[in-house]
């Protein structure tokens, strides 16, 4: 994310458990010190979010953001804290939402679904009214990881998606899929259907994020970014920045100006 205001963020990162290695990359707890707004960048796996403290908008939206799972999407959202608020993030990763969700990650795209809307609301309930409770970010860390051990559903990933997955961001987003395809031994609309089922989104949309991503986590400051475009696979520079700025909602010139985000 990009700050956009005065404001500072507090950030905590916990790592998951040993059996929820496989399925989430890690946990974050935020918290705000005053009213501020962010620039929630595309990612790679949907999130869960349970906000536990004050209040936050998503979309420039009048409706409080509560217990949720957010889709992935290939816009960067404002995201509006209240000043006091926290909310803690389970970032799953690629195809890990799988192993607690039965729906197909795509129908997620774009959207936030309520919690109470995906699992069941009795154990939803009770894990809002626990975060409420519990004092310490690692009790509410143990809270989050009980409720999903609870929603279990299956032990491992879809191995060729999960091959696929680590191609594309081996390199970079810059592969064709329908090299890819052939490269798995399936047709290329079996292919998407079933990447899109477990990842949330088309390879296609997927390996241009991972584009963005490894454009943001490489650039330096002496860099062209003529050049950097062309070596990140864009045709030219105008597909670059237009891309860049769908992305993050700012300009390469502008995104870079500030830094890189620090979370």
């Amino acid at each position: 994310m990009a700050g956009l205001d005065k404001f500072e963020m507090k950030v905590h990162q916990f790592l998951p458990s040993n059996i929820l290695k496989p399925f989430i990359n890690r946990f974050l707890v935020t918290e705000s010190e005053g009213d501020l707004t962010k620039q929630l960048l595309p990612g790679t796996a949907p999130v869960m979010a349970l906000r536990f403290k004050g209040a936050i908008y998503l979309n420039n939206s009048e409706t409080n953001l509560g217990f949720g799972i957010t889709g992935m999407s290939n816009v960067a959202r404002p995201v509006h804290y209240t000043s006091g608020s926290a909310i803690l993030l389970v970032l799953f990763n690629e195809g890990g939402a799988t192993a607690f969700i039965n729906t197909p990650l795509n129908e997620f795209a774009g959207l936030t679904v309520n919690l109470d809307n995906v699992f069941p609301i009795d154990q939803v309930q009770r894990l809002e009214e626990n975060l409420g409770i519990v004092q310490t970010h690692a009790d509410r860390i143990m809270l989050v990881e009980t409720f999903l051990l609870a929603q279990f559903k299956r032990n491992d990933k879809d191995r060729m998606i999960s091959k696929a997955v680590d191609i594309i961001k081996s390199g970079n987003g810059n592969y064709k899929i329908k090299d890819l395809a052939a490269a798995l031994n399936i047709n290329i609309d079996s292919f998407e259907k079933r990447f899109r089922a477990q990842v949330g989104i088309s390879p296609k949309h997927f390996s241009s994020i991972i584009r963005i991503h490894s454009v943001i986590n490489t650039y330096q400051s002496h860099q062209n970014l003529t050049t950097v475009s062309q070596k990140s696979g864009f045709f030219d520079q105008a597909h670059f920045n237009r891309d860049f700025k769908i992305f993050t909602g700012e300009s390469p010139g502008q995104f870079f100006k500030k830094g890189p985000p620090k979370w």
